[in-house]
């Protein structure tokens, strides 16, 4: 990609001029999906148009990270497992992959945070 700004540019810009900033961010996002080859270009504006809409949903920024690294790590284990199952190596014989509704029956203490 061409133009790209390095990190301190990018931090002043967030911090001074955060609008400038989005809009160069819409810019970038485009520019690499149009400039990915034609059999990409669906899959990527829709997972663009699911990023930019957990960002929108979230309270902050923050909560936004949190989301959208949720999804990504989502999306290697499934590839993970896919790249498994492929090779033969299965969720039986690996312990890789756990069966979420037995993880979620699971018990556990919660612990009390001291006070100061």
């Amino acid at each position: 990609m061409k133009n790209l700004l390095d990190f301190e540019e990018l931090q002043r810009l967030a911090q001074d001029d955060p609008d400038k900033l989005e809009k160069l961010r819409i810019q970038w996002c485009e520019q690499l999906i149009s400039e990915a080859p034609s059999d990409y270009r669906r899959k990527l504006r829709g997972l663009q148009f699911r990023i930019d809409m957990e960002r929108r949903k979230s309270k902050s920024p923050m909560a936004a990270c949190i989301s959208l690294s949720g999804m990504m790590h989502d999306s290697f284990d499934n590839l993970r497992y896919a790249l498994n199952e492929a090779s033969g190596l299965s969720e039986h014989n690996t312990g890789y992959r756990e069966d979420t509704t037995s993880a979620q029956a699971q018990e556990a203490k919660v612990l009390p945070f001291r006070r100061a």
